[in-house]
């Protein structure tokens, strides 16, 4: 029986069941990098004695066997006590050392895939500033040594302490827990129901023709004719009425919505945010169970997603950006939490900043970024196809005015929404056009700020500005010069004092 609290100062293995998860793993990455060779296999099996298929299929078997308990064996962890610093030991032929400093480890993250169920293990995961990876996968650990580890590691006191004092953190977690908010299942419905639907029906599309391509390519390689005439295809498509294309494009995207949202009912189940003293966390997930922590000093940016649907549901989508972190990184990433309510979110916004934040002040863009959006997203665009195929532009006008009429009002609309809202304590940008985002951010917490004008704005003194934090850049343009310089100047001060 294990010891109720390791030290992990000693170097030690993973699990002993994690010698069957690697194997699985093994063979989850075969099937994935050779599924082509291997349907071809099954296809042509008639021309293959069934005694090389035994023997194939054994010594595969061995050799994922072997490399399953060399993993295991190769791969140890520890916390290196003199430096601080958590140490990784991995691999069979090419062995490698992974070392984390202590005071850089931003996350870790616990979860339980669905075939770490059945094993009773889970996976801790180590993430640290300026990866969009996660650094350290920890593929199988009893739930006890990785509620310890993550203790452990998230820290704020220095590595030099004793088992006795780790049970003193564990019950000062436990009388600080302040409170817990748990998102409704109706919630996440909503959310997945009026969110992604357009990334979903564009997924859908991709797929499609992929899998087309997959189909073809594997027909080819069996000797089967797959030449198809694309001038026919389209003239038959074409050859529907536009109510039926229509129906069928909207099959697809109500197809797509249903999908959404089981994906995010699947992925989102049971999300329940646990305020501690220094941190929250969110444990959430139907087959692969995930719990992470966000420590609340380290986040830096508070994205706020909402559209017009969610609005009259009163629900959003809220996205905290640490160290590190960007918009643009994958979803699995990034600390966020879907479907919450205006109160629930008050209540977490005040739990980081201990306030939410109101603002009086705001700039808005001149009138002639709407020209300038004209210009580059209508006319060059037109100019173009024009130049480069004349007949078919005029053949099919009628889409250039759809094409027109869309782009415009898309302009008008994000021209609307941009914002810059500010006050002594916050800065807010505002923007988007069908989903709305609001990214706040504390001005303490800003790297730099920049303001910046090409000279035909001298005129009409308009300028763009720059903000620049930790977890990446964003920029406003078309708004008053004369403003932004006195905004910068405090900025500068606040960071500076700071």
């Amino acid at each position: 029986m294990e010891e109720k609290f390791n030290s992990f100062f000693q170097p030690q293995r993973q699990s002993k069941t994690g010698i069957v998860l690697l194997f699985l793993y093994n063979i989850g990455m075969v099937i994935k990098n050779l599924w082509v060779l291997i349907v071809l296999f099954f296809v042509k099996k008639e021309k293959v004695e069934s005694w090389m298929i035994i023997v194939a299929i054994v010594a595969a078997l061995l050799i994922l066997i072997v490399s399953a308990v060399l993993q295991y064996f190769h791969f140890k962890y520890y916390i290196d006590e003199e430096n601080e610093e958590f140490v990784i030991h991995e691999g069979i032929i090419n062995t490698s050392v992974t070392k984390i400093k202590k005071k850089n480890i931003q996350e870790v993250n616990i979860s339980q895939p669905f075939i770490h169920r059945f094993f009773n293990i889970y996976k801790l995961e180590i993430d640290t500033p300026g990866s969009s990876e996660k650094e350290v996968k920890i593929s199988a650990l009893t739930k006890q040594n990785a509620i310890d580890l993550k203790k452990y590691l998230l820290t704020e006191t220095n590595v030099e302490y004793s088992i006795e004092k780790t049970d003193d953190i564990v019950l000062n977690e436990e009388i600080k827990d302040l409170r817990s908010i748990k998102i409704s299942t109706f919630s996440i419905l909503k959310y997945g129901i009026t969110a992604n639907y357009v990334r979903s029906f564009l997924a859908m599309v991709s797929l499609l023709i992929y899998g087309f391509s997959e189909l073809a390519n594997l027909l080819k390689k069996v000797e089967f004719d797959t030449q198809l005439d694309y001038d026919t295809v389209e003239e038959r498509f074409l050859a529907f009425s536009i109510p039926v294309i229509l129906g069928i494009i909207l099959v697809v995207i109500i197809i797509g919505i249903i999908v959404n949202a089981v994906r995010t009912i699947i992925k989102f189940f049971n999300f329940k945010i646990t305020e501690n003293n220094q941190s929250f966390s969110f444990e959430y997930g139907l087959f692969n169970t995930r719990n992470s922590i966000v420590n609340k000093s380290k986040v830096q940016i508070i994205t706020e997603t909402q559209n017009w649907i969610q609005k009259k549901m009163k629900i959003s989508y809220v996205k905290f950006l640490q160290i590190g972190k960007n918009e643009e990184e994958d979803e699995k990433n990034v600390a966020a939490v879907p479907g919450i309510n205006n109160e629930e979110k008050s209540k977490l916004i005040s739990t980081i900043w201990k306030e939410n934040p109101v603002f009086e002040n705001f700039l808005k863009p001149n009138f002639r970024l709407i020209i300038v959006n004209t210009f580059q997203f209508i006319i060059i665009p037109l100019l173009l196809f024009l130049i480069i195929e004349k007949d078919l532009l005029i053949n099919y006008w009628f889409l250039a005015v759809v094409y027109i009429v869309l782009v415009k009002i898309c302009i008008l609309i994000s021209f609307r929404n941009l914002r810059l809202f500010y006050n002594e304590r916050f800065i807010r940008l505002k923007s988007g056009i069908w989903d709305i985002d609001n990214r706040t951010f504390e001005v303490e917490k800003l790297q730099t700020v920049k303001i910046s004008q090409y000279f035909w704005q001298r005129k009409t003194n308009l300028g763009s500005i720059t903000f620049y934090t930790s977890a990446g850049r964003f920029r406003i343009v078309a708004l008053n010069f004369t403003k932004l310089k006195k905004l910068l100047n405090y900025c500068i001060y606040k960071i500076e004092t700071n």
